[in-house]
């Protein structure tokens, strides 16, 4: 069993376990857990997702998670 610390961004909050909370929420992931199935985890749909950093960086959607993993997922943000 893998613990990763996840971080949700600006309008992606709002799946947080305490909605609209900044703070980590920490995760529990059997072992080879994919990249690509995290969002289905927390239940954020993949559209409203531009980018998944795992410790700081791009991984594959195949990427397995480690424990101790820091991913930060941003939403589509747009400026004028």
């Amino acid at each position: 069993m893998n613990k990763i610390e996840v971080r949700l961004f600006a309008g992606l909050r709002k799946y947080h376990a305490k909605p609209g909370n900044s703070e980590a929420m920490i995760v529990a992931l059997d072992d080879k857990t994919p990249l690509e199935s995290l969002l289905g985890r927390l239940k954020i749909p993949p559209e409203e997702v531009t980018v998944i950093m795992v410790n700081g960086k791009r991984e594959p959607a195949n990427y397995s998670f480690q424990d101790g993993d820091r991913i930060g997922i941003f939403p589509l943000i747009g400026g004028g």
